[in-house]
Formats: structure tokens, C-alpha cells, sequence
């Protein structure tokens, strides 16, 4: 892609808020002029040989960057104007140019809320054909691309997208890949890396279930089995991944896993007594005894080594799995704990068990969920997080779970607690 007139650009913004001329050739014999009025709300135009002026736009920024390339490989040149706000992301806009009527057509940014560069950053042309790139850097580990084809009617459609994602309690992002249908609807994400919840496309657990909607307290339309294949869609709202399911009778269906069920086998927990060879967790139970001035309404569960041998956990996810009066399981990631190291059975208290978590339930406004009230524990120094999910009333059970894949070759449970729900809303 050839840069014609960005040295020229350069060189006027200096000169202030002023209109400004910028010739360039569109082809051999076919000049235009593009016109920018400067300042904060900038407004360009072209004209093309002798013509009127074509009306480009509006920009919220000044335009400090322009090329001209053919980007649709019909012959004739286009234009890219870009604003950078003076950092190194130039975000483009793309206008073809119209042999018919000799105007110019704006390619519409087809992303959205989930697209990794949220524009046409950085755009990179690619030689000789109707297809281009975009690649963009907002942090150290946060950066994406996104590949397009434009078509004959002047749309730009997506190929792929690349970018990255955190999931609940992990400490490594999920690399993302895209696909996209024809139709531009997206064929599946592959989630890969150490922090993916669903490697391969394939159901982790023995049995998952899938809901019509993303909703805690919807209850399970159909189940996927261990080895199933499941195609990801989409990764919103917080805490789920709407997928699509090849059902066994036939046909497609697009569903929503909740991400904490690709993380447990809640199916698998059968309640049993705590293991007294080894690690075992205790989950008090103050959630039911809020009239307690000591401990009521506190979140508390403690590890205790009961082996000869010592113990270490490097890290320890907290998770809650919680059963309604109907069954419905319900596993919420709670927390990413500090490491710890236990001496074997025998030493002493402290240095055989640890309080994982221990904190009150206060009722107050969740900033990782759009600032709606719920209740959240104070998680060591790092903030606050949801003790429980936005539940229906009624009468639970809880059981306190303890994943480690480096150190716990299986999930560790607590005992389990019984609980009326809403809770007091104590601030």
C-alpha cells in the first residue's frame, strides 16, 4: 500500500483548524482533491477532476493520516483515512471509489462488540487481491487481528478474527480463533492454550448441560456426553459460552454452557465423608446463622492436612457447587486462593491447616457485572468477588470444591451446608 499523501498530511497539521487540499490520482488522466476541514469535529470531502464535492463524512478526530490504494483490484484507487491521536493505532476509515457514478462508497465496519480491534486498525492491503487485514495492541497480553474479503457490492466480510480471552479463576488467557459462514454469522471459536475451558471443542465432563438461555436459575434443557463435540459462538454474558450442538437425532441447535460446568463434573460429586488420610476441606456453615454476631453471615472454609506427608497446593481455584430443591446443580467460580504448604498431620495447627477463605457476605454494587448489587466477599487484596450467583429464592446446598491440575489429581470437596436464599443485605 503506498502512503502518497501522509508526509503532506503531517506536515499541515501543525498549521491548525484550517481547510486543507490533498491532490491525488485515482487513475492516469483522473485526479481528485481530497478536503479536510480540520479541528475536533473534522469533516472531509473529494472532488473528482472538475466535479462537485463528494461528501466523505464526519470525524471525531482530526485526520492526520491518508492513502490511496486500490482496494477492491478494479483499476482504480481508493481511499484510507486514518486517525491516529498520535499514538502508533491508526483507525481507518475505507472508501471505494465509484467508476459508475464517480462517488465514493464507505466499506461499513462489520465487527461489533465482539471483535477484537472494534474498527479498521492498522489496515494492511493485500497485493492483488480484494482482501485485507487489521491488527491492533491495546496492552501487553491484549491484541488481535482480523482478516476480510471484500465482495463485489463493496461489504467487507469476515474470515477470521484472533485475539485472546481471560476465563473465570484462570491465570493464563485462552487463545481465540474465529470462523466465519458465508452468511458472516461465526462458525465457532477454537479456544486453545492452557487457559481454555473447552480445548478441542470437546465436552471435558461426563455429562454437560445446556440451557435455552443464560440464565443461573434456568434448568437444563438437553445434555452433551463426555466427547462430544461442541461448536462455541459466542462468549457473553460473563460466565457463559453459547454453543452450537449437533444432536444425535439430527440437526443443530445453539445453546448456552455455563463456564464453571466445563471446569467441575458437578454430575460426578456424590456427597461423602471428608477424607481423613489426606487434604480435606471444611465449609462451616454460617450462611444459615446470620443472627450469629461472630461469624453470621460469613463466607468461611478451611484445609487441614491429615497425611504423613506434606502438602502444597501452587493454584488453588475455589469453587461452590450448589444443588436447588428441584436438584439443579449450579457450580460459581469464586476464587483464585494464594498458594499454600501444609505440614503433615501432627505438626502444629497452623502449620497443618490454612482458612482458604474466611470473609464476610456483604450486599454491594458488583463492577465486574455492570455495577448491579450483589452479594460479594472481599478476596484477599485483590478486590471483591460474587460469593454466590444471582440465585432464586429459596432452600440450598452447598458443597465448597478445590480444583489444583498441577498438584490435585481430582477436584477436593468440603462437607455441605444447608441455606435459605436472599440472605440479610448487610453493607
Amino acid at each position: 500500500m503506498k502512503g502518497i499523501l501522509l508526509a503532506a498530511m503531517l506536515a499541515t497539521a501543525a498549521q491548525g483548524a484550517c481547510a486543507r487540499e490533498f491532490p491525488y490520482p485515482i487513475k492516469a488522466g483522473l485526479p481528485a482533491t481530497v478536503t479536510t476541514t480540520g479541528g475536533a469535529q473534522e469533516r472531509a470531502t473529494v472532488r473528482v477532476g472538475d466535479g462537485p464535492a463528494y461528501e466523505l463524512g464526519e470525524f471525531d478526530e482530526e485526520i492526520d493520516q491518508m492513502e490511496s490504494v486500490d482496494i477492491n483490484q478494479d483499476g482504480y484507487r481508493d481511499l484510507v483515512l486514518g486517525q491516529s491521536g498520535g499514538s502508533s493505532q491508526v483507525i481507518s476509515r475505507l472508501f471505494l471509489y465509484r467508476p459508475d457514478d464517480g462517488g465514493f462508497q464507505e466499506i461499513a465496519y462489520p465487527g461489533g462488540e465482539a471483535s477484537p480491534c472494534h474498527g479498521f486498525v492498522n489496515p494492511f492491503f493485500k497485493p492483488g487481491l480484494p482482501a485485507f487485514s487489521v491488527a491492533c495492541r491495546y496492552g501487553a497480553a491484549s491484541n488481535g487481528s482480523e482478516d476480510y474479503v471484500l465482495r463485489p457490492d463493496g461489504t467487507a466480510h469476515a474470515t477470521s478474527w484472533t485475539t485472546q480471552a481471560l476465563f473465570g479463576l484462570e491465570t493464563a488467557q485462552a487463545e481465540l480463533t474465529y470462523r466465519f459462514r458465508d452468511d458472516g454469522s461465526v462458525a465457532g471459536i477454537d479456544i486453545d492454550g492452557e487457559g481454555s475451558p473447552l480445548e478441542g471443542g470437546v465436552v471435558p465432563v461426563g455429562r454437560l448441560d445446556l440451557y435455552d438461555a443464560p440464565d443461573v436459575n434456568a434448568r437444563p434443557a438437553i445434555t452433551a456426553a463426555q466427547g462430544e463435540r461442541l461448536d462455541v459462538v459466542a462468549l457473553r454474558p460473563l460466565g457463559w459460552l453459547q454453543v452450537r450442538y449437533a444432536r444425535q437425532s439430527g440437526g443443530e441447535v445453539l445453546k448456552w454452557v455455563r463456564y464453571g460446568d466445563l471446569r467441575v463434573d458437578k454430575h460426578g460429586y456424590t456427597p461423602a465423608p471428608p477424607d481423613e488420610s489426606g487434604l480435606a476441606l471444611t465449609l462451616f456453615n454460617y450462611l444459615d446463622a446470620w443472627n450469629d454476631e461472630e461469624s453470621g453471615g460469613r463466607l468461611t472454609l478451611r484445609l487441614d492436612n491429615h497425611g504423613a506427608a506434606p502438602a502444597a497446593l501452587s493454584l488453588p481455584r475455589v469453587w461452590l457447587l450448589l444443588i436447588n430443591a428441584q436438584g439443579d446443580r449450579i457450580v460459581h467460580p469464586l476464587l483464585q486462593a494464594d498458594a499454600v504448604a501444609l505440614g503433615p498431620a501432627g505438626s502444629p495447627a497452623p502449620d497443618s491447616a490454612i482458612g482458604l477463605v474466611d470473609a464476610p457476605v456483604l450486599w454491594r454494587h458488583d463492577e465486574g457485572n455492570g455495577g448491579r448489587a450483589s452479594y460479594m466477599i472481599r478476596e484477599n487484596e485483590a478486590g471483591y468477588v460474587q460469593a454466590v450467583p444471582d440465585l432464586a429464592a429459596g432452600r440450598y446446598r452447598m458443597t465448597a470444591v478445590v480444583t489444583d491440575p498441577g498438584n490435585l489429581r481430582e477436584p477436593l470437596y468440603s462437607n455441605q451446608v444447608e441455606f435459605d436464599f436472599p440472605f440479610p443485605k448487610l453493607e
